[in-house]
């Protein structure tokens, strides 16, 4: 076999290979596309199901079972207000319920009221006797001595026509509505009559309202105690037990310029478990009771599990033939080798030039961005500047790429230090550009005069920001930078930061000085003040600033950010150090905590103790 040969079987296990993996593509774009489909007709279907529940279904059952309650309520009132006007019981009443022909009558009227419209229990209270009066016989005299009684004079002195007092009783296992209305003039009533009525057929109607197996349905009062119940163990206990405290309020609450009765409201939140849970709340019209009825959201779409299951099987068995077909249209119908060969000769060709093309860009980028490396540091204070500043020092500046967005600037003026910070919108080159814009605009500044507030620095930085990046009225651009910036004069040094804090280490403790918490530039307002902190220097003193850099690094067992509390344990357990120490010691915890994970963002942190 020649050369040639074996050349052609080796180009024809090539195009098998290549058939293979097209077949592969097309068959996993049309996977995608029916997957997005069947995700995006999921969510719309979740949607509406959700729509509805909150808009109708909730809605419906909450208002039916209110209407249900308030109409018993609602005759109540009636039937009790009748009965605190009715002519022979305030005669009677009047006359000290001496006549006991009246009395026998008197009697009978209450057990037929009790009796013809299926309340527990009517009931008459004078306030001349004390007499407590039902719809059987007198039970006994009423004392203010008695706790139990409180109720009888509670409602003598409210002056309030009509009440309605709503109780559950754990002996009975029951609640009970009871409505108390004043005979004759409420301000000086004859006495009290009303009625008693039993809601537990309402009760048990509550589980045919609930929605599945775990929905619940209350009747609470305005103190948030729960009187109905669809789970009996429910009765009795707060509502703040059961509910989120943010819920439980916004469910009792009630908004004061309303006027009549609050309609439905619809809330929904997640429970301890993480569930979400959809809860409807009603004001009942005959009370200030409130309806509250909760469904759990998975419930309500847990028939979206079969659609789901069936669109998945039924993507798959299209797959399958999808796949078929096009295996079979790619090895009978069309078998374009040659060309496939020669297309691909031509490819690898055009991609060997290009990759050749696009290293020696690279090299050219590579040594451009060395280039503007040079540039930027020579804004930056060199280590000379820095050690005739201070008395003691180090600087981590550790870019995320060859240039970045984080620059330390120093100037010494009429015998005062000023040491900036900054983090400037972006990394690389876009960061680097950022920073030599703000340094010289920060030079202007300081040389202007503004050399002794570093908030006032901050604050003229912050204005000619905005005037620079923002020339042209209709684009409006969010860069900026945060900062924070050192006075340092005689003994005292005066801090001020927008978004950047300095950190003092005395003999004592720790202080965290905070900076703002908005930057410079950025949408800012015009008129934002930067407050400055002043600090006396004591022996010793060692102050610490950073950027975000350093705190938001990721990493440690659960890759989370190294955060400020490790940053403040990092100064504590390296102040013993001298300065390079430090340096070092800084540099070194980060690298292990970091791990394997790339440095996110722009790094710089200094150290200094003053002269």
């Amino acid at each position: 076999m020649g050369q040639e040969s074996m050349d052609n079987i080796k180009k024809t296990d090539l195009y098998d290979k290549r058939t293979i993996w097209v077949i592969l593509l097309a068959c996993l774009s049309i996977a995608i596309a029916m997957l997005l489909t069947g995700s995006l007709s999921y969510n719309i279907t979740k949607k509406a199901v959700i729509e509805k529940l909150k808009t109708k279904d909730l809605f419906f059952i909450v208002q039916s079972a209110a209407s249900k309650i308030d109409g018993r309520i609602a005759r109540a009132k009636e039937t009790s207000l009748i009965m605190a006007r009715d002519p022979f019981l305030m005669e009677w009443v009047s006359g000290g319920e001496r006549d006991l022909h009246a009395q026998k009558l008197a009697v009978e009227k209450l057990n037929k009221i009790a009796t013809e419209y299926d309340y527990s229990n009517t009931f008459l209270a004078s306030t001349s006797t004390y007499n407590y009066w039902t719809e059987s016989e007198v039970v006994g005299k009423l004392s203010e001595a008695n706790p139990q009684d409180g109720w009888f004079f509670h409602t003598i002195q409210s002056k309030t026509p009509i009440a309605v007092v709503i109780e559950y009783n754990k002996e009975r296992k029951n609640t009970f509505v009871f409505v108390d209305a004043l005979m004759g003039d409420p301000e000086k009533p004859l006495g009290v009559t009303g009625v008693g009525l039993d809601l537990k057929d309402i009760s048990d109607e509550f589980s045919s309202y609930k929605s599945g197996q775990i929905g619940t349905i209350w009747l609470v009062d305005q103190s948030g105690k729960i009187h109905l119940a669809a789970d009996l163990e429910d009765r009795g206990k707060l509502l703040g037990d059961l509910l989120p405290s943010d819920i439980c309020k916004m469910v009792l609450s009630r908004d004061s310029q309303s006027q009549g009765i609050d309609g439905p409201k619809v809330l929904e939140y997640k429970n301890v478990d993480g569930e979400l849970i959809d809860l409807v709340h009603q004001s009942l019209q005959s009370t200030d009771w409130e309806l509250v009825i909760q469904v759990p959201r998975k419930e309500t779409i847990g028939f979206l599990t079969s659609i789901m299951t069936n669109t998945i099987l039924s993507a798959l068995l299209a797959l399958v033939l999808v796949t078929l077909v096009f295996y079979l249209i790619s090895t009978r119908i069309a078998n374009p080798l040659k060309r496939a060969i020669q297309l691909s000769d031509e490819l690898e060709r055009k991609v060997n030039e290009r990759t050749q093309e696009l290293k020696e860009q690279n090299i050219k980028i590579i040594d451009s961005i060395d280039y503007a490396k040079k540039v930027q540091e020579t804004i930056i204070a060199s280590d000379q500047e820095m050690r005739e500043a201070f008395k003691d020092c180090f600087v981590l500046w550790q870019p995320r790429d060859i240039v970045g967005g984080d620059f330390y600037w120093l100037r010494t003026i009429n015998h005062k230090v000023i040491l900036a910070v900054a983090d400037c919108t972006g990394h690389g080159v876009p960061g680097a550009l950022m920073t030599m814009a703000a340094a010289p605009i920060l030079n202007h500044i300081v040389q202007e005069g503004f050399n002794t507030s570093p908030g006032e620095i901050i604050k003229e930085l912050n204005l000619r920001m905005k005037s620079a990046m923002n020339k042209q009225a209709s684009r409006i651009t969010d860069d900026g930078l945060d900062i924070g910036i050192c006075v340092i004069e005689q003994n005292r040094l005066v801090f001020a930061g927008a978004k950047i804090d300095l950190y003092h280490k005395n003999q004592e403790r720790i202080l965290r000085i905070k900076g703002e918490r908005q930057s410079v530039g950025y949408l800012t307002s015009d008129d934002k003040r930067f407050q400055d902190t002043t600090i006396e220097l004591g022996k010793d003193d060692f102050f610490y600033i950073t950027t975000d850099g350093f705190l938001d690094q990721n990493g440690g067992p659960k890759n989370h950010s190294l955060g400020r509390g490790r940053f403040i344990s990092l100064i504590e357990e390296s102040s013993n150090l001298n300065c390079q120490e430090q340096s070092s010691f800084f540099n070194q915890a980060l690298i292990q905590y970091r791990q394997e994970e790339p440095q996110r963002d722009d790094i710089t942190v200094i150290g200094f103790r003053v002269r």
